[in-house]
């Protein structure tokens, strides 16, 4: 799953994150549809999910095991 599906779904959905947010439901949607969310408004939802006690860490916004396979590494090493 990409990691933006695990961490929207932690919001409840797109449009409770954006509303969460306070973007628009099609921002929400973009990253989804893009399968992360960008550098620049990671901190905005750390934040916010830190105000509405979500767990969501700096960690979830990346797929380590993805891109050291990708890299032609086994994961872990």
């Amino acid at each position: 799953m990409p990691q933006a599906d695990g961490i929207i779904a932690k919001f409840g959905g797109t449009r409770p994150m954006a509303a969460a947010l306070g973007v628009p439901p099609s921002t929400v949607q973009g990253w989804k549809r893009g399968g992360y969310i960008p550098a620049r408004r990671q901190a905005q939802v750390l934040t916010a999910a830190r105000r509405l006690g979500i767990d969501i860490a700096p960690d979830d916004f990346f797929d380590l095991g993805r891109e050291e396979t990708r890299l032609g590494r086994a994961p872990g090493l």
